[in-house]
């Protein structure tokens, strides 16, 4: 079994680096030789990050698990130990190549931060499997971390590529964003227990739309998605002028007027979520992150709280006739703000999971507002 999931492991980090070369280098000229040796590195940093946690971790007395040191304790273990970390070192196999002007734009920023990536997770991966006592927990959580190395080493590596250009400090900003968000992911994987792993679902999701976006930006070529009969995602340089103002002034009365629809729309459906969950006999008062069965009523839950935001960015979008997004994102930041403090004072648990839906959620809400858009 742990040879099994060792291979899955390493197909898992491999192959979407492998994607991400064969896409980029249509029009990036990304240079196997290159790419091959940041896997490398990537994967001899993945070695020396263990021995940094577990050095760490013994001097400490921290722990990622909670039920092992606390969540304090656990929450600084993911968030200022080994999400910077992993992040630092991957960073420092990409650098050189930054530095020799090997990386001249996003698409060669994108291919070899991903190409170190995969080394990275695949080594990580292995190294846990061979290390820990192994059982079928352990080999999902491994699997479930994957994606996350790449994604967010990604999210970095295209704006480092980016800052020869236009991007300025946006490297600084997206770094320090994706060590929060990997941060947060790691302490869901490894921090808490089996039954809140269905909040990396929609992470995991907002992942899969995330890269789809920034591929097609890098590479506009479409036939594997239409061979597939698959809908095209936005290229993100749609996103982004969507979020441009347009030299329009920002009507501050649709973005509070919104982020009270997004509250409403929100309680509303999953008040509407445990009518039905009662209906269907969906026993929440049981519901424990330490039992796999929490994961049906988190998991309703979760999607009548994403269901919301869709719903509002388009009612917003119409009732303003907007001519971009950029009020109702800010009504579904503020929304997202106004429940996680509210959650912070009356369930603390219940902020990991808003901060795990939060980024699908912003999406989805402008995707609705999109929709929504006079043309």
């Amino acid at each position: 079994m742990i040879f099994l999931f060792g291979l899955l492991v390493v197909l898992s980090s491999v192959l979407p680096a492998y994607f991400v070369f064969r896409r980029v280098s249509v029009l990036g000229h990304a240079s196997r030789r290159l790419s091959a040796t940041a896997l490398c590195f990537g994967a001899l940093a993945a070695l020396v990050a263990v021995g940094v946690e577990r050095t760490v971790l013994a001097f400490t007395e921290l722990s990622f698990d909670v039920r092992a040191s606390g969540t304090a304790s656990a929450l600084m273990a993911s968030f200022l130990l080994a999400a910077p970390v992993e992040e630092a070192l991957k960073t420092l196999v990409v650098w050189p190549l930054y530095r020799m002007r090997r990386i001249d734009g996003p698409r060669l920023g994108l291919c070899y931060a991903v190409a170190a990536a995969a080394g990275f997770s695949a080594a990580l991966g292995v190294s846990r499997l061979v290390t820990t006592p192994f059982d079928g927990m352990l080999g999902l959580r491994v699997l479930c971390a994957a994606p996350a190395q790449l994604f967010f080493t990604g999210v970095w590596g295209y704006t480092l590529g980016a800052r020869r250009g236009q991007s300025g400090s946006w490297f600084a900003v997206s770094w320090l964003a994706s060590v929060a968000l990997h941060g947060l992911y790691i302490h869901i994987v490894w921090g808490r227990g089996p039954g809140f792993l269905v909040a990396v679902v929609p992470l995991l999701l907002f992942m899969t739309l995330g890269a789809a976006s920034v591929l097609r930006e890098v590479s506009p070529d479409q036939r594997t998605l239409a061979r597939l009969h698959l809908p095209e995602p936005p290229r993100l340089s749609l996103v982004t002028e969507a979020l441009n103002p347009h030299d329009q002034p920002l009507m501050l009365r649709w973005v509070v007027l919104g982020a009270f629809v997004n509250v409403g729309l929100m309680f509303a459906l999953l008040v509407a979520a445990v009518a039905i969950g009662h209906r269907l006999g969906v026993d929440f008062s049981a519901a424990d992150e330490s039992d796999m069965t929490s994961a049906g009523p988190l998991a309703l839950l979760g999607a009548a709280l994403l269901a919301s935001f869709p719903l509002a960015g388009y009612l917003v979008a119409r009732a303003s006739s907007a001519i971009g997004v950029l009020e109702p994102a800010l009504a579904a930041a503020l929304a997202l703000a106004s429940i996680v403090a509210i959650l912070a004072l009356v369930a603390p648990l219940g902020v990991l999971f808003a901060l795990a839906v939060a980024p699908l959620a912003f999406g989805l809400a402008c995707g609705g507002a999109w929709i929504g858009l006079e043309r």
